[in-house]
């Protein structure tokens, strides 16, 4: 689509901008911080997915970040984000059987929700046929869809819809979808 559009990546981690920079040399990716980043030109459409605003712990970090979206846009810019919506709580550990580059890993992933912070944190561990072993630890941050609403009306859009992506205007799923226009 690049090809059509003109389109411009920002992302935080250096070594993925690189990735994306030898994968896909015709693309515009940039090093940036969705709080503090400024492109100085607006856009038809503003994305933000992947979750990437459920890394965003602090309510200014949150306000600053929605600041960013309004410098880039202008009367009818769409704005698409997809964000933790509810915790994910599971009573039992989930596990699975995944392929890897590194063969099989038996995967094991257990969750914990702290209401006080919003953060539902993710614990994974994988163990490898070779007997190696990896474990990680991440946090989202949850903002009930009440409270996106707001953040995303106080930067001056208004929102068209937020679904879960399953079914037109539904919300049953943790993650959701939001579709918004700058007024």
């Amino acid at each position: 689509m690049a090809h059509c559009f003109d389109c411009i990546g920002v992302e935080f981690q250096l070594g993925l901008v690189d990735y994306a920079r030898r994968t896909r040399p015709g693309l515009d990716i940039r090093l940036g911080d969705m709080r503090t980043i400024r492109l100085d030109h607006t856009a038809d459409v503003l994305t933000c997915l992947g979750n990437s605003l459920s890394y965003v712990y602090d309510n200014q970090d949150i306000q600053a970040v929605f600041r960013t979206f309004t410098a880039h846009a202008r009367s009818g810019t769409l704005l698409v984000l997809c964000c933790s919506v509810a915790p994910i709580e599971r009573d039992a550990p989930q596990e699975a059987e995944v392929e890897t580059g590194s063969g099989t890993a038996h995967v094991t992933i257990s969750y914990e929700w702290d209401l006080r912070a919003q953060m539902n944190t993710m614990w994974r561990h994988r163990m490898f046929d070779s007997g190696e072993e990896t474990r990680d630890v991440i946090h989202r941050r949850v903002l009930g869809p009440r409270e996106l609403e707001l953040y995303v009306t106080l930067a001056g859009f208004d929102v068209i819809q937020i679904t879960d992506g399953i079914g037109a205007g539904t919300l049953n799923e943790p993650t959701a979808y939001t579709v918004a226009r700058y007024r």
